[in-house]
């Protein structure tokens, strides 16, 4: 698979489109979800029990059956101790955005990434500012 970086270069530069589109794989949510979990050895039940996603919907997230809200993903990538790019990929695939430094909440967010909090740790930081926690 080509690095990101490198590909913003060629669409940057002179490259065919065409060519380059062939050097992109078809990449979805449930796919990305997965190849992390391969690359952090990480099993669907160790990563919902981490979570307060009902057991039957967070299955229906992972086969792609259902599409999760910013909330559900944010529970999984900080269950599954994700880095900010790797959250951010999540919640790009997942047509939520991504977390940005100016928000508040977003802020926060990033700090018990960062920090590698558990969702209890995370939740209490919120709540802790008067915000919504992750439900």
């Amino acid at each position: 698979m080509i690095p990101t970086q490198q590909l913003l270069e060629l669409l940057k530069g002179s490259a065919s489109l065409p060519e380059i589109l062939q050097q992109i794989p078809d990449l979805d949510f449930p796919g990305y979800l997965q190849s992390l979990m391969e690359l952090h050895d990480l099993k669907k039940n160790e990563i919902i029990a981490k979570t307060n996603i009902q057991r039957n919907y967070a299955y229906q997230i992972f086969d792609g059956s259902k599409h999760p809200g910013r909330d559900k993903v944010l529970q999984i990538a900080i269950a599954m101790r994700l880095d900010l790019h790797q959250t951010n990929n999540l919640l790009a695939l997942s047509n939520n955005g991504s977390l940005y430094a100016k928000v508040k909440e977003d802020a926060i967010l990033i700090y018990a990434i960062h920090h590698h909090y558990d969702l209890m740790k995370t939740n209490e930081l919120l709540d802790a500012h008067g915000l919504k926690i992750l439900d």
